[in-house]
């Protein structure tokens, strides 16, 4: 009767053990999908005209001749059950500091780009309203350059879901539900082929824009018309006077739109002294290298917050509570079992 008692005890144990992990796995799902519903989309679809030049593509690839003059049609479907309004707009295309082309700054043009693809492309309506389960045709007037050139002007035409009026004003939503799409634009007139071309426009410590730590950051320009693609990047930086590299970092797949600069940063994880250094670039690409040596200060105030950030920090305890109390009534119930085998052999 006393073994069947402790028997029935271990596994009520077990069972109040596979129940309370089902309850941690459940609230860990539904946040999950909650997380994920807190943003309902809409859909969009380039309507492809007979100009394009590749029908399996999804985005606008048009060849067309100087001054022609073109409608560009976007189809945009609401699937709620609720009206929305989608924001509308043309941007011309950059590169983001991570090595990827990016539609997201409207205004952003380098000096490199003769023809901007938002002065080419006039919004027709900025601000579409769709009711519930309704479908509408965005419109772009495009009209191409006087002159006639080479290569691809690319840009790209960006819809943005609004927010209600009763969560504009709570910044935290807004960042997490601001949903878009973006349908990209490759422009060009002749069948002249364009490589990407590069320059280094400047070396220099500053804060980065998306880590926010201080970097050496490396603004690399594609003078061109020409989308880079599978750029490999490698970059050694070293103390004016010595030969042993202090910073290395190696690249692959690095992306760049034409005509654009990536201020592409380099992480300062070391100590480092004030004073003159020596960052040496090697860009390589379809079997062509590019090489670049530039010369650069760290000053007093930058040495000291680079050696502030690199002092040796605590490391934050990662694992969530949840597994830590599933690991620890797990292992009371190997604990409780194994006395309870003990106690029946001895």
């Amino acid at each position: 009767m006393k073994g069947w008692y402790k028997s029935k005890l271990t596994y009520t144990l077990f069972s109040i053990g596979l129940i309370f992990l089902s309850f941690l796995l459940t609230i860990q799902i539904g946040l999950a999908q909650e997380k994920s519903n807190e943003t309902n989309s809409f859909y969009v679809q380039a309507v492809i005209p007979q100009n394009q030049v590749d029908i399996n593509k999804s985005y606008f690839d048009l060849k067309m001749l100087p001054e022609e003059e073109q409608e560009l049609q976007v189809k945009l479907v609401n699937p709620e059950d609720a009206p929305i309004t989608v924001s509308v707009s043309a941007i011309n295309a950059t590169t983001t500091e991570e090595g990827m082309i990016d539609y997201t700054l409207k205004g952003i043009k380098d000096k490199s780009l003769k023809y901007p693809f938002e002065s080419l492309v006039k919004v027709l309506e900025t601000t579409i309203s769709i009711q519930p389960y309704e479908t509408k045709i965005a419109r772009f007037h495009l009209k191409m350059p006087k002159e006639k050139y080479d290569g691809v002007v690319v840009g790209g035409l960006r819809f943005t879901k609004n927010l209600p009026e009763s969560e504009v004003k709570n910044k935290d939503v807004t960042i997490q539900q601001r949903f878009h799409y973006v349908v990209g634009v490759v422009l060009n007139e002749t069948d002249t082929t364009i490589l990407p071309e590069y320059e280094m426009n400047s070396v220099k410590v500053a804060q980065s824009k998306q880590g926010k730590k201080i970097s050496v950051i490396h603004s690399i320009r594609n003078k061109n018309a020409a989308i880079s693609k599978k750029m490999a990047l490698k970059i050694m930086i070293r103390k004016k006077g010595e030969k042993t590299p202090l910073i290395k970092l190696e690249k692959e797949s690095l992306e760049m739109a034409p005509d654009s600069v990536m201020d592409f940063p380099v992480p300062i994880k070391r100590q480092l002294q004030p004073g003159k250094y020596i960052s040496k670039t090697q860009i390589s690409q379809d079997g062509k290298r590019w090489e670049f040596e530039n010369e650069f200060d760290i000053t007093r105030e930058q040495a000291k917050l680079i050696n502030e950030e690199n002092k040796a920090v605590k490391v934050e305890n990662k694992v969530p509570l949840w597994l830590i109390l599933i690991v620890i009534l797990l292992a009371l119930l190997v604990l409780i079992q194994t006395y309870i085998l003990w106690r029946k052999r001895k």
